[in-house]
């Protein structure tokens, strides 16, 4: 009686994190990937910032729009801006995987990315004096998703190290 009623808590245990990890708010599901390599480099967290949010969402519908169709193309605004653009219905936790991935990629003594490879997303998300960030992303035309992050103050300036 005592295992069927230790498996029976157990079981509950686990569907209650579920509902916790569907619960967690859409800024979180960018925040804790982002924050988690922030601390890995011992640089503070980011901070959720609406107005990014906005700006990335106005953006992602521009590229979204049927004649843009997602293609990947940065705003050229007045912040730092990370892109990914899937073929299906991606979440946050992809668009920063997909970023946060880079890290493999980036050097820290030369301050330079292996030839051939991308690394500017990884370094703009650990940019030391970059304190927010807001996303946001739309769905294709074709189908997909794209996906936008604006950062505050800007990151990724050449010659400089992100931490």
């Amino acid at each position: 009686m005592a295992s069927s009623t230790i498996t029976l808590l157990l079981l509950m245990m686990v569907m209650a994190m579920g509902r916790e990890a569907e619960a967690q708010t859409w800024e979180q599901q960018f925040l804790d990937p982002q924050n988690a390599a922030r601390r890995a480099v011992g640089v503070p967290s980011l901070t959720w910032d609406w107005t990014l949010a906005r700006y990335a969402q106005n953006w992602a519908n521009i590229r979204a729009s049927r004649g843009n169709n997602c293609g990947l193309k940065h705003s050229y605004g007045p912040y730092g801006e990370t892109l990914y653009w899937s073929s299906w219905r991606s979440t946050p936790w992809d668009a920063c995987r997909f970023w946060l991935n880079e890290k493999a990629y980036y050097n820290y003594e030369s301050n330079y990315c292996r030839p051939g490879k991308m690394c500017g997303h990884y370094t703009q998300i650990v940019w030391r004096t970059t304190t927010r960030v807001g996303c946001a992303s739309a769905s294709c035309p074709a189908g997909g998703t794209f996906t936008v992050c604006n950062f505050s103050p800007k990151g990724n300036y050449i010659g400089r190290r992100p931490y």
